[in-house]
């Protein structure tokens, strides 16, 4: 066998996914939300085990440090040249999608609250200015199934996300079961066609497309934050990978796309940054993208207001546990003030996030596949390099952040982003479980505060320090960045 580790990578990250599935299957507990309503032959399924805190911690925390380890072992054995069939991964990945689907949304409660918008955009309220408090004043189940601190929070997301919501809830009626399945059905059918888009985008290459596969479709991990936990990054991803696939032929397509995808989430608007990149060659085409994708926001926004953005403004001052920015906090409140500190924070993060773009310029650079089209290697380059390093310097970021940078890395070839990333979402999924805001037992909750208030921080700032060592390694001019320059063949 010419590469075994490459298979027992495989090996490894179908036991990650194995261990998700178990843990959805138990049934409701530290890590799973109940999810009232719905007929029982509908997915999705579980048990009533009533599994303890400390049995699906160690299940969720052994699914993502065994797949983290099978994705480091297919990243060393993808640079010696492995290639796995691209096809036979994919529908791996697909199945395994399909699999996560079939068992509840772990890791989080935010589905609840998703299902609550959507609810009352269905009932004619307004997300942006109701919250899930109102429906339960109204007597409303699925408002009564949103948990704390959710219950009298607006909405933070942009009116596509919203109209998704909208969606589920039209077709999910009162039952949460039901509302949740859609969503999650929809959120495992764009994770999916992001793996084929970005199948396409990769082009001929057996090794690059295995290297989508694994990265993508079938990563554990990103099974885990952007499918089985049921969040909306990858329905919303799925319009700005859509936009890198439009840009070369279509700037006005791709400008279309992309401005819908900063409409469902508006940290999106980096792929805005990345396509101007990759057009910058281009006047004519660079204005047509803007010009696009300032249409499609003013069309989205205008029918619900400005209020769209009062809670994002209130979220700007937030600061999480697992983020190296957390260190300097409590100093910085106690020397200026808790809003003066937030907002210094604020700036603190923006300048260290364009000291990593420096920084790592040339990685990404040298990343660039030969063989792609200049256009789309240079907007991947640049979606990938800002995606990673707002991930790693913004003060506020969750596992599921991560799935923007993932997206376009895959598209590269291998480099030190690859490492870079995925110690951040490993770091980062591990802080983020069990992932309820329940009552723990004293060693769970320990091990938690410990994980995502002491070693998140200083591990995230111990990535910051990889970033100047590999900005030294790298060394060097940059490659030619001309977008008019030949197509050559990957050795």
């Amino acid at each position: 066998m010419e590469h075994p580790f490459g298979c027992i990578a495989l090996g490894l990250c179908a036991l990650a996914v194995g261990l998700l599935v178990l843990t959805g299957l138990l049934g409701p507990s530290a890590a799973q939300p109940p999810l009232p309503g719905g007929p029982s032959w509908l997915p999705p399924y579980r048990f009533t085990a009533r599994p303890a805190a400390g049995t699906v911690t160690g299940l969720l925390l052994a699914s993502a440090l065994l797949g983290a380890l099978g994705l480091g072992l297919a990243l060393r054995e993808l640079r010696r040249g492995w290639a796995p069939d691209p096809g036979r991964l994919t529908v791996g990945g697909a199945a395994a999608a399909l699999a996560v689907v079939c068992v509840p949304p772990m890791g989080s409660a935010d589905h609840l609250v998703y299902a609550a918008y959507g609810r009352l955009a269905a009932t004619g309220g307004d997300p942006y200015r109701d919250t899930a408090a109102t429906l339960v004043r109204d007597g409303d189940p699925v408002g009564r199934a949103v948990e704390a601190p959710w219950t009298d929070v607006p909405s933070v997301y942009g009116p596509v996300a919203t109209a998704e919501q909208w969606l589920a809830a039209r077709l999910g009626g009162s039952s949460v079961h039901t509302i949740v399945l859609v969503l999650t059905l929809l959120g495992a059918a764009t994770f999916v066609l992001t793996g084929l888009l970005l199948q396409r985008a990769a082009g001929a290459d057996r090794v690059a497309r295995a290297r989508v596969a694994i990265l993508w479709s079938a990563n554990p991990l990103l099974l885990f934050v952007a499918v089985g936990a049921g969040h909306l990054d990858a329905f919303a991803l799925v319009f700005a990978v859509g936009a890198l696939l439009a840009v070369r032929r279509s700037p006005v397509l791709a400008g279309v796309l992309v401005g819908l995808a900063c409409a469902a989430k508006v940290s999106l608007g980096l792929y805005v940054l990345a396509l101007a990149w990759g057009l910058r060659g281009r006047p004519r085409a660079l204005a047509a993208l803007l010009g696009s994708a300032l249409a499609v926001g003013v069309a989205t926004y205008l029918p619900v207001g400005l209020g769209a953005f009062d809670q994002l403004r209130e979220n700007t001052k937030l600061v999480s546990l697992a983020v190296p920015l957390r260190l300097v906090l409590k100093p910085m409140e106690s020397a200026f003030g808790h809003d003066p500190a937030r907002s210094l924070i604020g700036l603190l993060g923006w300048v260290l996030g364009a000291l990593v773009v420096w920084l790592l310029a040339r990685t990404a650079a040298r990343a660039r596949p030969a063989a792609m089209d200049a256009v789309l290697r240079d907007s991947a380059a640049a979606a990938a390099l800002l995606s990673l390093a707002w991930l790693l310097t913004t003060p506020y970021s969750l596992p599921w952040y991560d799935v923007a940078a993932w997206a376009p890395l895959v598209l590269l070839a291998p480099s030190a982003l690859d490492g870079l990333l995925l110690a951040r979402t490993t770091l980062l999924v591990c802080a983020y479980v069990p992932g309820r805001v329940v009552p723990l037992p004293d060693v769970v909750d320990t091990l938690q505060r410990t994980v995502r208030g002491t070693v998140g921080p200083w591990a995230g700032a111990a990535i910051l320090v990889a970033v100047v060592l590999v900005s030294r390694r790298a060394g060097g001019p940059p490659l030619p960045r001309s977008p008019r320059s030949p197509a050559v063949p990957r050795s």
